[in-house]
């Protein structure tokens, strides 16, 4: 079965932020940064591919921005033609094997578990490099990043199959941290030009930094989506988060 580019995405979102039972799947996010992808390119996506208004919806006990899907028709392409398990699947979720097989799915996947487990961060320089260079936030990486090392070997070699260079580590955060956690990271700006020209992001968390940073040649660090719209409507200067 030949997939979609719409389920492909879907998938790779899947692979980030979603979960399913027996009778239902969910899509959970960022309870404040993450709805306009959820109102929008997740809700797009759903309705592009199955026909069916999504409605998202806030979940403040839990932090939360997202949706359910009960449709049984739904549930049975994620879990049998997409082989997303049944309950928990942190530890052990897997690339889909069509999406593995399919080189023009991988953009696709990718983009759709980055704009979900996936961090856009600009960090100052040391040594030699220029002033500004080390007391702006100026030099790109892109991080993806699961407790799932099989998932992202597999991301891996697919972003080597697109010609775009990554290293993966894996490292425990914090001493408290019992379980390690696995980061892709994507360096410099001529592998950020590559991302963007060849998979990109629909997550507006992500893309306002990039956005920021290609006008400023910066991007201050710990701005909400909020504060990146208004830098970006000429409502805020950047340059005030170093005064």
């Amino acid at each position: 079965m030949k997939l979609s580019n719409q389920l492909a995405e879907l998938a790779g979102a899947f692979a980030a932020d979603g979960s399913m039972q027996q009778k239902h799947l969910c899509f959970w996010g960022n309870l404040t940064e993450d709805k306009p992808y959820y109102d929008t390119i997740l809700k797009n996506l759903f309705l592009d591919e199955f026909k069916i208004v999504t409605r998202p919806h806030p979940k403040p006990s839990n932090s939360v921005y997202g949706f359910y899907v009960c449709k049984p028709e739904i549930l049975r392409v994620f879990n049998k033609v997409l082989n997303f398990p049944i309950g928990s699947k942190t530890y052990t979720v897997q690339v889909p094997k069509s999406i593995l097989n399919d080189v023009q799915l991988y953009a696709h996947f990718i983009r759709g578990f980055a704009d979900g487990d996936g961090c856009v961060h600009f960090s100052k320089r040391k040594g030699t490099a220029s002033l500004f260079k080390r007391s702006r936030h100026a030099y790109p990486r892109i991080f993806l990043s699961s407790v799932s090392f099989q998932l992202l070997r597999q991301i891996q070699n697919m972003l080597m199959a697109l010609e775009i260079k990554s290293t993966l580590l894996t490292k425990k955060l914090s001493r408290k941290q019992k379980v390690p956690i696995n980061v892709i990271t994507i360096r410099g700006k001529a592998r950020l030009a590559q991302w963007m020209q060849k998979i990109g992001f629909n997550n507006a968390v992500h893309q306002t930094k990039i956005m920021i940073w290609s006008r400023f040649g910066f991007c201050p660090p710990y701005t909400t989506l909020a504060e990146r719209n208004a830098i970006l409507a000429n409502k805020l200067d950047p340059a005030s988060y170093y005064n």
